[in-house]
């Protein structure tokens, strides 16, 4: 009965701010305990990978000569070119799929003094570099026809050091990269719902994630010829999600 008459004592506007600091307290209860839970964190990682072909195709055939006369030599350059194409369509590829490389001149005695030049055997004086280069969409056919090199070896073609092979491009990333990184948020998320689960724990929301970069490699490296990715028709693309999620 004495508090019920001293707080009809206090005027209303102090019952007010009784009010408010009552319920602000206990704010700042709640939301200590709710900092203290949140403070418990889990960060896992889900990987998503998925085995893709390449779609194109460009292969470089090059090849040079070697000569004293700059014409002959051309001219001899020229025949193996015309060689090269008849070799590339009589196997299937369009001349559209063709392309001649450009041509670079090197003169080994380029700044030799003509005194110097008389001491020279002139009949190497000059080398062409040049060749063809096929793009497809035909990655099969370009796969088969580049094993058939020799052909070109056994018709007098040289064909340079540096010739590698073809590369082999996959262009669909754009079309497969969010169901991607749905798939590796689905993982991490079941990793860390494992976790929880053997902490005694539940996952709460997610405090920060970091989706990681797409990485495109061969799928079957069996040397360090297939293990180079731009030599592999076939390919698997990875992506991994870091997610961090809180614990309650």
């Amino acid at each position: 009965m004495k508090l019920t008459n001293k707080l009809k004592s206090i005027p209303g506007v102090w019952l007010a701010v009784l009010a408010i600091g009552v319920a602000l307290g206990g704010f700042f209860i709640g939301d200590g305990i709710y900092r203290a839970m949140s403070g418990r964190t889990v960060t896992v990682k889900g990987l998503a990978e998925r085995d893709v072909v390449a779609d194109t195709a460009v292969w470089n055939i090059k090849i040079n000569g070697v000569g004293g006369d700059l014409a002959v030599l051309q001219s001899e350059i020229d025949s193996d070119i015309t060689e090269i194409h008849n070799f590339l369509t009589g196997a299937g590829f369009a001349e559209s799929d063709i392309q001649n490389l450009r041509v670079q001149v090197r003169d080994k005695y380029a700044g030799y003094s003509d005194a110097e030049l008389k001491s020279q055997n002139n009949d190497g004086r000059y080398v062409i570099d040049t060749g063809v280069m096929v793009r497809s969409h035909n990655v099969e056919l370009v796969d088969a026809v580049s094993r058939r090199m020799g052909e070109l070896v056994r018709r007098g073609i040289t064909v340079t050091e540096d010739y590698s092979g073809p590369i082999y491009i996959f262009n669909g990333l754009n079309d497969i990269k969010i169901s991607m990184i749905e798939q590796a948020t689905k993982n991490a998320t079941s990793a860390g719902e494992q976790f929880a689960k053997d902490a005694d724990a539940k996952l709460g929301k997610i405090k920060s994630a970091n989706q990681g970069v797409f990485s495109i490699e061969a799928r079957d490296p069996t040397d360090s010829w297939s293990s180079n990715e731009r030599q592999a028709i076939n390919k698997k693309v990875r992506v991994v999600a870091t997610i961090t999620f809180y614990l309650k």
